[in-house]
C-alpha cells in the first residue's frame, strides 16, 4: 500500500512547456468535433432528445426527419470530440494538479463521468435514429429510453463540463507562468550558508487514503518511539531553551488589565525572561509593551524608544494613562457606538447582498439551462397565474429509479462478496465505488429533475397566493435583515448571569452554609434558539430567491441579466473578503488604545502618542523584534483545520504563532517572517504586522472557533460578523520558494477571494490549503502555557485571567492535559494549593452573615505551584539542567488578603473577577479593579518565584 500510493501522489517532473502544449492539445478534439457538427447539422436535436414519446417526437420532427438523422450522425463526431477532451483534461489534471490520492480519485471519477456521458449520448442517438422511422406508428419506447439517457447525459455534462473548464484554465495559467518568459514567476534565492531556513515543513501525517502529507523529506526526522512528542516540541532555530518564561492568558480587556497590573509588579523578572507568550487579551498588553519599546522609523531604521523595559507602562506613565482613558476601546461614546453598530450592519448587509446576488446569478443560469435543456419544463411558471405544475417527464423520473436500482444491485454484489471474503479473498472495490457514484448521480438527478423545479413552482405559487408586490418584497428583505442583525447582536453581546448552587461545605468542612457562585455565562438556550431560527429563516429566504430567479430569470431585462453576473464576478475576483469582515475595524480599534509610544513634544511635554499606521505599518519582522532587556514576544493564535488528518475529533485547531523571526507552528510548519513579508503581495501583507498579530490572537468570535458551537460560527460567517483572517500556510510554501519552483503548485494568493468566505460558511479548512484561517489563540489553548512549554523554559510563570468557570480552574486543567498530549510534558500541581484555588475555600471574613455572599467567592490563595517534568533534558545557556522545571500559576481570584478597596468592589459586583469576555467596555472602576487585582496576584507570584528552585 505505502509504496504504490506514494508513487500515486508523485506528479513527476513534467516541464511547464509540456504541460501547456498538452493542455491545448486536449482541446483540439472538442474544437474539431464542434466545428464538424456546426457545419453539418442545421437543426437542434435537444427537443427531440427530450420528447419522451412518439407523439411529441412527431411534433418536433415537423417533416424534417432526414435533417434530424443527419444531425444525429454528425453528433457522433461531436460526442467523440468532447469525450476525448473531457477525459484528456481530467487525466492531465490528475497528472499535474492533483496533490494527493483523494484529488486523483476525483479526477478519475470525472473522467469516468465524461465517458458515461458520451456513452449515454451515443445510446440516445442510436435510439432516436431507430425511433424516427417509427414515430408516426406510435413507437414510444425508443423515445422514452432516449429521454432517460439524455437526462443522465445532461446532468453528467453539467457536472463535468464546468469543472473541466476550470481545470483547463488553471493548468494553462500555472504552466504559462513558468513557460512564458514575461509571465515567469520570480525565483526565490536559496538561503545563504549558515542562514536560518526559509521554510520549516511540518511533521508528516498519513491521510486516510494512505498518502503522506507533506510529501517531501525532512532533513532531520526524529528518532525513537515518542515521535509525536518530539515533533510537537519543535520550534524554529535560534529559539534556545530558557531559564524563565512568562505566558499571559486570554480574556479580552479583563485579561489585559490583570496582565498590566501583574507585569508592573513582576517587571524585574519579566526583563530577565527569555519568552513572553501571549494569548488574546494578554496579547493586547504584550503588543502594547512591544510597540511602546519601539522608536520611530527614520531612514529605514528604528530609532531608540523613550520608554525603557524597566518603566514602560509603569504606574503613572503616559502610556498607562492613555490605556486607562481608552479602556472602552471598541466604542468610547455615542458616536463610536453608532459607528461600531454601523460597521456590524454594513458587514451584514454586504454579506446578505452578496448572498442574494449569488443566488440570483445561480437562478439565472438555471433558468436559461432549463429553457435550453428542459429536462423538466418550467416554461409556464413565469407567465401563468396561478402557476402551472412543472412538466415533469416520466422517462427522467424513471432514470432516477434506474440509477437507484443499479446502486442497490452494486451494494448487494458487494455485500454478498463481502460475506464470502474470508474464503474468496478481498471483496471487489469496484462494486463499492460504483454504488457511491450511482447514489451521487441519483441525488443530482433528483435535484435537477424534481427538487429545483419544485422550489421554483413553490416560490411562484407563494408569490401568487400572497400577491406580494415590490413593497412587500422590500418589507420582507428588511425584516430578514433586522432579525438577522438582532440575532447577531445576541450572539456576540448578550450576557446573562446564572446562579450556580455550590456544595463547598461538603468539600471544606461540615456546618458551613451552602454557597452560591455567581457566574457569567456567555451563551444561553435563548441565544441558541434565536440563532437557529434565524439560520432557518435565511435558508427559507435563500430558497425563495433561488426559486424565483430560476422561474423568471430568462425574462428579466437584458441589463439585469448581464449586470448582476458581471458585478458578482467582479466582486469574486477583485474584492478581498476580509475587508467585509470585522477584522479591519477590530484591528484599528485595538490599536487606538494599545498602540502608543512615549513621546516628548517640542515644548518639553511628555505624552503618549498613538501610532500612525499609514506611515508605520509595524511590520512584524521589524517592529516585533526582541528589545534589549525584554523577552521575545510570541503572539499565540490558532489555525483552524477540518477533518481528522491532523487534529483529533472536537479540537479542529492547532498552534499558529506570530513573532519577529518565524510565523507558524509545528503542525503547519514555520516560515521566516522577513522572507514571508517580502514574498507576500497585496492585502495579505497588511496582516503580517504587530497590530494585526494582536488582533488575530484576540479574534474571539469567528466563523471557526476550535471546538466551540458550530451554529454560532455559521451565523458569524454568513453575516460577516467574524474576526480572524486568512494568512499564508507555511507548509504550502516549500515547493514554491526555490530556484526551480514546482509549476504545478498554486502560487501564493494576492487576495482572499470569495471562495475563502464560502469555505468559512461550509466549515472546510484543509490542512494543505494555501491560506489558513487564524483566530483567537484560546481556540487552541487559552493560557499560552503549552506554547511556552514547547520552547522549554525551566521556570514558567502563567498569569491566568481567563475567567474559567468555578469551582476548578478549567482552563489550567485543559492546558495540563494538552501539554502531555502534544509535548509529553507532565505537570504535577501541589494538591493542597490547587484545592485552595476553589471559591469558598478561604476562612470566612467576619462578620460572616452580612458577608456570606462574598465569602462564598473567596479562595484561600491565588497562586498554585507545581513541577514540570519534561520528556527530555533541558539545556539552558549551554548547561544541562535535568528534566524538571517549575510552574507558577497566578490566577485572578478573590482572597481575604485583598486590599480593602478590592474587597469593597467585589462585594458590590457579584461577577467580579469573572466579567464576561464579551464585555469589552470597561469603565474606570472596572479597569482599576482588575489592574489592582493583577498587582496583587503579581506580588503573590513574585513571592513564589523567590522560593528555591527544585533540583532535577
Amino acid at each position: 500500500m505505502d509504496e504504490h500510493r506514494a508513487r500515486a501522489v508523485n506528479t513527476g517532473s513534467m516541464r511547464p512547456r509540456t504541460g501547456l502544449l498538452l493542455a491545448f492539445a486536449g482541446v483540439l478534439p472538442f474544437c474539431a468535433g464542434l466545428a464538424f457538427y456546426l457545419c453539418t447539422a442545421d437543426v437542434d436535436t435537444t427537443p427531440l432528445q427530450l420528447a419522451g414519446s412518439a407523439a411529441a417526437a412527431v411534433r418536433v420532427l415537423g417533416g424534417r426527419a432526414d435533417a434530424f438523422r443527419d444531425a444525429l450522425h454528425a453528433d457522433h463526431v461531436f460526442v467523440a470530440g468532447y469525450t476525448i477532451t473531457l477525459v484528456w483534461v481530467f487525466l492531465l489534471a490528475r497528472r499535474t494538479l492533483a496533490r494527493h490520492v483523494n484529488q486523483q480519485h476525483l479526477a478519475v471519477t470525472g473522467a469516468v463521468a465524461a465517458v458515461a456521458a458520451g456513452v449515454c449520448d451515443v445510446a440516445e442517438n442510436l435510439l432516436l435514429a431507430h425511433g424516427i422511422p417509427h414515430a408516426a406508428k406510435g413507437a414510444n419506447l425508443p423515445f422514452a429510453l432516449a429521454t432517460g439517457c439524455a437526462t443522465v447525459k445532461w446532468v453528467l455534462l453539467a457536472l463535468t463540463g464546468p469543472v473541466a473548464v476550470v481545470l483547463f484554465v488553471i493548468t494553462v495559467k500555472r504552466a504559462a507562468s513558468h513557460a512564458v518568459p514575461f509571465l515567469r514567476r520570480r525565483a526565490v534565492p536559496a538561503p545563504a550558508d549558515g542562514a536560518p531556513p526559509d521554510v520549516i515543513p511540518p511533521w508528516p501525517v498519513v491521510r486516510a487514503d494512505g498518502a503522506r502529507w507533506p510529501r517531501g523529506p525532512r532533513t532531520d526526522p526524529p528518532d525513537g518511539s515518542a515521535v509525536r512528542w518530539l515533533n510537537g516540541s519543535r520550534v524554529p532555530p535560534e529559539r534556545e531553551q530558557g531559564a524563565l518564561g512568562f505566558c499571559v492568558s486570554g480574556g479580552g480587556i479583563r485579561s489585559a488589565c490583570v496582565t498590566l497590573g501583574a507585569l508592573q509588579v513582576l517587571r524585574d523578572d519579566v526583563c530577565r525572561a527569555r519568552y513572553l507568550v501571549s494569548v488574546s487579551g494578554g496579547g493586547y498588553l504584550a503588543g502594547a509593551l512591544q510597540l511602546a519599546l519601539t522608536g520611530p522609523l527614520e531612514a529605514g531604521a528604528l530609532t531608540p524608544a523613550r520608554a525603557a523595559p524597566a518603566d514602560v507602562f509603569g504606574p503613572g506613565t503616559p502610556e498607562e494613562d492613555h490605556l486607562r482613558r481608552h479602556s472602552k476601546y471598541l466604542a468610547e461614546g455615542t458616536s463610536q457606538w453608532l459607528a461600531a453598530l454601523g460597521v456590524l450592519l454594513r458587514g451584514l448587509l454586504a454579506s446578505l447582498g452578496l448572498l442574494v446576488a449569488g443566488l440570483l446569478v445561480l437562478g439565472l443560469t438555471l433558468s436559461w439551462a432549463y429553457h435550453r435543456v428542459p429536462v423538466t419544463d418550467l416554461t409556464c411558471l413565469a407567465h401563468s397565474a396561478p402557476p402551472c405544475t412543472p412538466g415533469f417527464r416520466t422517462p427522467a423520473v424513471a432514470a432516477i429509479l434506474c440509477c437507484l436500482g443499479a446502486a442497490l444491485a452494486c451494494w448487494l454484489i458487494w455485500l454478498v462478496t463481502f460475506a464470502w471474503a474470508p474464503r474468496s479473498g478481498r471483496p471487489p472495490l469496484w462494486a463499492a465505488r460504483a454504488f457511491r457514484l450511482l447514489v451521487v448521480l441519483a441525488l443530482f438527478l433528483v435535484l435537477v429533475v424534481l427538487a429545483l423545479p419544485a422550489v421554483a413552482w413553490g416560490t411562484m405559487w407563494l408569490k401568487h397566493w400572497t400577491d406580494v408586490g415590490v413593497r412587500g418584497v422590500g418589507a420582507g428583505a428588511g425584516l430578514t435583515a433586522l432579525l438577522t442583525y438582532l440575532a447577531l447582536l445576541a450572539g456576540t453581546l448578550w450576557r446573562r448571569r446564572q446562579v450556580v448552587s455550590g456544595g463547598m461545605n461538603k468539600l471544606f468542612g461540615a456546618g458551613r452554609r451552602a454557597s452560591k457562585v455567581s457566574q457569567a455565562v456567555p451563551t444561553s438556550f435563548g441565544q441558541y434558539l434565536m440563532v437557529w431560527l434565524v439560520l432557518l429563516l435565511l435558508t427559507l429566504v435563500s430558497l425563495i430567491v433561488l426559486g424565483w430567479a430560476t422561474a423568471t430569470g430568462r425574462t428579466w431585462h437584458p441589463g439585469w441579466q448581464l449586470g448582476i453576473p458581471v458585478a458578482v464576478l467582479a466582486v469574486a475576483l477583485c474584492l478581498d473578503q476580509t475587508w467585509m469582515s470585522l477584522h479591519p475595524f477590530y484591528r484599528y480599534r485595538l490599536a487606538s488604545a494599545f498602540a502608543v509610544r512615549r513621546w516628548k513634544e517640542e515644548d518639553g511635554e511628555t505624552v503618549a502618542r498613538p501610532y500612525d499606521f499609514t506611515k508605520e505599518p509595524t511590520k512584524l519582522s521589524l517592529y516585533g523584534g526582541q528589545r534589549e532587556g525584554f523577552p521575545q514576544v510570541i503572539f499565540a493564535a490558532a489555525a483552524n483545520l477540518s477533518g481528522s488528518d491532523r487534529t483529533p475529533p472536537g479540537r479542529r485547531a492547532v498552534s499558529y504563532t506570530f513573532s519577529h523571526d518565524y510565523v507558524g507552528g509545528p503542525d503547519v510548519g514555520y516560515v521566516r517572517t522577513d522572507r514571508l513579508e517580502e514574498r507576500t503581495e497585496g492585502t495579505i501583507g497588511a496582516d503580517l504586522t504587530v497590530q494585526s498579530a494582536v488582533a488575530v490572537s484576540g479574534a474571539a468570535f469567528a466563523s471557526a472557533m476550535g471546538g466551540q458551537a458550530r451554529v454560532f460560527q455559521t451565523l458569524f460567517a454568513l453575516t460577516n460578523a467574524r474576526l480572524g483572517t486568512w494568512v499564508p500556510n507555511p507548509a504550502s510554501l516549500t515547493g514554491l520558494w526555490g530556484p526551480e519552483p514546482d509549476w504545478t503548485l498554486p502560487p501564493q494568493p494576492r487576495l482572499r477571494r470569495l471562495h475563502y468566505l464560502l469555505k468559512e460558511i461550509a466549515g472546510r479548512y484543509p490542512m494543505d490549503d494555501r491560506l489558513l484561517l487564524t483566530t483567537d489563540g484560546g481556540h487552541y489553548e487559552n493560557l499560552g502555557l503549552v506554547e511556552l512549554l514547547r520552547h522549554g523554559v525551566r521556570t514558567a510563570v502563567c498569569i491566568d485571567a481567563s475567567g474559567s468557570s468555578p469551582p476548578f480552574a478549567g482552563t489550567l486543567a485543559d492546558a495540563i492535559a494538552l501539554a502531555y498530549e502534544e509535548l509529553g510534558v507532565r505537570i504535577v500541581l501541589d494538591d493542597v494549593e490547587a484545592r485552595q484555588l476553589v471559591p469558598g475555600s478561604a476562612r470566612p471574613l467576619q462578620p460572616e452573615d452580612p458577608l456570606a455572599a462574598l465569602n462564598a467567592r473567596l479562595s484561600a490563595r491565588t497562586v498554585v505551584t507545581g513541577d514540570i517534568i519534561y520528556p527530555h533534558e533541558l539545556i539552558v545557556n549551554g548547561q544541562r539542567c535535568g528534566t524538571k522545571g517549575r510552574l507558577i500559576v497566578a490566577r485572578a481570584a478573590l482572597t481575604r488578603k485583598l486590599p480593602y478597596p478590592l474587597l469593597a468592589y467585589a462585594s458590590t459586583h457579584s461577577v467580579f473577577p469573572n466579567d464576561a469576555t464579551s464585555d469589552q467596555w470597561f469603565d474606570h472602576k472596572q479597569f482599576e479593579a482588575y489592574r489592582e487585582l493583577g498587582r496583587f496576584i503579581g506580588e503573590e507570584a513574585a513571592e513564589a518565584l523567590r522560593r528555591p528552585r527544585p533540583h532535577g
